[in-house]
């Protein structure tokens, strides 16, 4: 059965006064239409939204479908924005600093306390709850972001939502200005001891094999951090080489982590 896109004359009204808008709340339709009842406004956006010409983010929050039925991705990050409050992180984050070559399909949203999963359309929208980690936001083209900072500081916490060791490094060997101060702030403030010590071994392999001024203020700090063994990679098992120094088994490889400089 062919759906029915026929609207009724208040929903007509509304969808003319909300045309070309991205995201749209019940509230707003109440500030537009102050002689609907909430009750109505919250009926006439349900038919909307059954209809295919909106589409329910969360309660009060919907997209407007350029088509009825087809979900209308013009910003993906404001739209995760509006699914999960928080700041746009990892691998999404280094997209929009420019520092990943590829356009992820998962948005990544750094929050609080609420993780999560939502799919709209081609993307998928997974929230990770950082705790009180979940700190040290700019707004970067009207979308709330990690600093840039802050991005590797979450890279190096969760490297599995960056695409991994080889795309931190990458990211870093490109960056041209980084607040390293502000960096190492947060492993003051934030990080365990083998966060230190994984982190200060990618960065002085970074620093050694690729020239990368990295401030010895910072290594120092995280030299300082070496406490006991610990895996570069948490879930692999624990055959690589050990260095002494960190304390840290590369179970990864440095071929792994450099490949993209030699492939």
């Amino acid at each position: 059965m062919q759906k029915n896109y026929y609207l009724t004359k208040t929903e007509q009204d509304i969808m003319r006064a909300i045309r070309g808008a991205d995201i749209v709340s019940a509230d707003e339709i109440r500030e537009l239409f102050p002689g609907l009842s909430s009750g109505m406004v919250k009926k006439v956006l349900w038919s909307l939204s059954k209809k295919g010409y909106l589409t329910r983010l969360k309660k009060g929050i919907y997209l407007v479908n350029e088509q009825p039925g087809n979900p209308s991705i013009k910003n993906p990050y404001r739209i995760a924005l509006a699914i999960f409050p928080g700041y746009i992180a990892f691998s999404s984050a280094l997209r929009l600093y420019d520092l990943l070559d590829y356009e992820p399909f998962t948005i990544f949203v750094a929050t609080p306390r609420k993780s999560g999963k939502r799919s709209i359309g081609e993307y998928t929208i997974k929230a990770v709850a950082l705790g009180e980690k979940a700190t040290g936001m700019t707004l970067k083209d009207g979308v709330y972001t990690s600093t840039l900072a802050k991005t590797f500081f979450d890279c190096f916490y969760k490297p599995a939502y960056c695409g991994g060791y080889s795309e931190i490094i990458k990211a870093l060997y490109e960056a041209e200005k980084l607040d390293w101060d502000e960096f190492l702030s947060y492993f003051e403030h934030f990080a365990s001891d083998s966060l230190c010590q994984r982190t200060g071994y990618v960065l002085e392999l970074l620093k050694n094999e690729l020239g990368v001024d990295i401030p010895e203020r910072v290594l120092d700090y995280l030299r300082g951090r070496v406490r006991s063994w610990t895996k570069l990679v948490p879930t692999l098992p624990s055959r690589g080489r050990s260095i002494k120094e960190w304390k840290v088994i590369d179970n990864l490889g440095k071929e792994k982590i450099l490949g993209w400089v030699y492939g």
